[in-house]
């Protein structure tokens, strides 16, 4: 994983503020119409992205390094049982670790049945990815991880039984910052607006799906579990009586 300090101070320059805006606008689009019991936002940053959510349980876990979460620990084990998130931010994580599949893999299984997850990522084919072609590591943070396309990602998302709702792609601006160009502002510009696959930044949105063999009384069972700490009695099965074997 990268070093995650690294990632704390370019957030705070104009360039990562001027693409943290960006990504909290559309994070405030989407979240706003999503509802559940739980969210998490996983990422390299501590900037929450769900201030707009009606979702009343949300959490931050970040992984150390001086970036400050409600939850510290390890991507790789995520402190929560199978399908029990509604709604999970992966925030520029999949970018800065060694086994990027393993880690989304690890996300989609504690995301309930219908759960969304948002997975932002950098955009290669744009230019933000040629400058990270041309001049690699020695740039810092963001260019030091591995980007990756959305048709990548899809299909990793696909094998884990996510189905893709949309790809939203911002930032198309230059992947500097000037005093002197003042950069597009979100919902303005040809690219935003047509939804160009070139912007420096994609969301993908994807909804869990899952097989018939899911019971879904399980499922109602863990619902019931999150409003109180007591557990609902199980339904009582009533038996037919059987049929006397002696003939009259």
């Amino acid at each position: 994983m990268t070093d995650l300090s690294s990632a704390k101070q370019w957030y705070q320059t104009a360039l990562g503020q001027r693409v943290l805006g960006t990504e909290k606008a559309l994070h405030d689009e989407l979240l706003e119409d999503l509802f559940g019991y739980h969210l998490l936002q996983l990422g390299t940053g501590e900037t929450p992205l769900f201030n707009q959510s009606p979702i009343q349980n949300c959490n931050r876990m970040t992984f150390g390094g001086g970036v400050h979460g409600d939850l510290v620990g390890s991507p790789m084990q995520i402190p929560f049982a199978q399908d029990q998130i509604d709604v999970m931010l992966v925030h520029h994580l999949l970018e800065y670790v060694d086994r990027p599949q393993a880690i989304l893999a690890e996300c989609a299984r504690v995301v309930m049945p219908m759960g969304v997850m948002i997975v932002t990522l950098f955009n290669p084919l744009s230019l933000w990815g040629l400058r990270q072609k041309v001049v690699g590591r020695p740039a810092g943070y963001p260019f030091e991880g591995e980007f990756f396309t959305a048709y990548r990602v899809m299909d990793w998302l696909n094998v884990l039984n996510f189905k893709i709702d949309r790809v939203l792609f911002a930032e198309f601006g230059f992947p500097w910052a000037f005093r002197s160009l003042t950069p597009p502002k979100f919902g303005l510009g040809l690219g935003r607006r047509y939804n160009l696959p070139l912007g420096g930044v994609y969301m993908l949105v994807a909804r869990k799906y899952v097989g018939p063999l899911t019971p879904a009384a399980s499922l109602l069972r863990r619902r019931s579990r999150r409003f109180s700490g007591i557990g609902m009695a199980e339904p009582v099965t009533s038996q037919r009586p059987q049929a006397s074997s002696s003939r009259l």
